[in-house]
């Protein structure tokens, strides 16, 4: 569900570069500060995206200052040291983490099951002070996870339906951030945003889940069964051309929604992350070189 959001740092300036990861660093330490060490290893970058558009809805000035990081303790990085902005972000990760894992406990792939056994402990504490300030939104998100799952139950094979859960958090999460005169847009850009996360999502894993037999839409709406180990050639090619058309219509009307909200601080960022790295991402995971390039990336960070 999570990593699908991130810049194109190739076409970024340098400044833009810098600011982009202080808030990243800025968001690792807050989560660290209000809900202890160990989540703050949950963290990526679609939460500090979430941070962006907060930051720059709010009008926040950015105040970052040089700090040490436990990721990299013989170099200081640049880290915004301002808590707004950076509070509803890192709440929002706590509500949707510790609902991942308890998700990931009902999955048949053994690893994902004990990796959520061994981790929510961590997360629980986190999830009620997160939850307590915002019940409403913790109330949705779980009202919606427990919809993703009976359509998993149910195997629904419609990929539109599929999506609507993890498209109605992101509504959530991201209406929450506007007042009366741009809420509407705002829900309809997270509404967007969480479909293109889930498509990726879908098709990142649609190789292992023909192998293991486990639910995916994109295999049920070609009516596809694991009868041999591997998909074949040209299955594969099919449902990635569905999902080319599905993402690029979602891109779009994205595009248009984010038009919308008159961005103007942090703006060349964002514009970067919109235009340049949600395309960069679904040409990776079109390509199947996405997982590779976030393990790589996270061992660099």
């Amino acid at each position: 569900m999570f990593g699908y959001v991130r810049a194109f740092k190739p076409y970024m300036r340098m400044c833009e570069y810098d600011t982009y990861n202080a808030v990243y660093c800025g968001l690792c330490k807050e989560i660290g500060r209000r809900f202890g060490f160990a989540p703050r290893f949950s963290l990526s970058y679609d939460f500090t995206f979430l941070a962006l558009v907060d930051m720059s809805l709010n009008k926040v000035e950015l105040c970052a200052e040089k700090q040490r990081c436990f990721a990299h303790p013989l170099k200081k990085k640049f880290c915004v040291c301002c808590s707004n902005g950076l509070e509803y972000s890192s709440s929002s990760a706590m509500l949707l983490v510790y609902h991942k894992l308890k998700d990931d406990l009902q999955d048949k792939d053994f690893k994902s099951k004990v990796r959520a056994l061994l981790l929510l402990p961590f997360f629980r504490g986190p999830y009620k002070k997160a939850s307590v300030v915002y019940p409403e939104l913790a109330k949705k998100i779980e009202e919606q996870m427990i919809a993703q799952r009976k359509l998993e139950i149910e195997k629904c094979a419609s990929v539109d339906r599929a999506a609507e859960p993890t498209a109605m958090i992101m509504k959530e999460i991201f209406g929450a951030l506007g007042s009366d005169s741009n809420r509407s847009v705002l829900e309809r850009f997270g509404y967007l945003l969480g479909r293109f996360i889930y498509i990726c999502d879908a098709f990142d894993d649609v190789r292992e889940d023909y192998k293991k037999g486990n639910y995916n839409p994109l295999l049920l709406i070609f009516d596809m069964k694991s009868d041999d180990k591997n998909i074949q050639d040209e299955q594969f090619e099919r449902i990635k051309a569905y999902v080319s058309d599905s993402i690029n219509f979602t891109l779009g009307e994205l595009a248009e929604s984010y038009v919308k909200l008159e961005i103007e601080k942090y703006k060349p960022i964002i514009d970067n992350i919109i235009y340049l790295g949600l395309k960069n991402v679904s040409d990776m995971v079109k390509a199947e070189r996405f997982k590779k390039k976030q393990r790589e990336v996270k061992d660099n960070e």
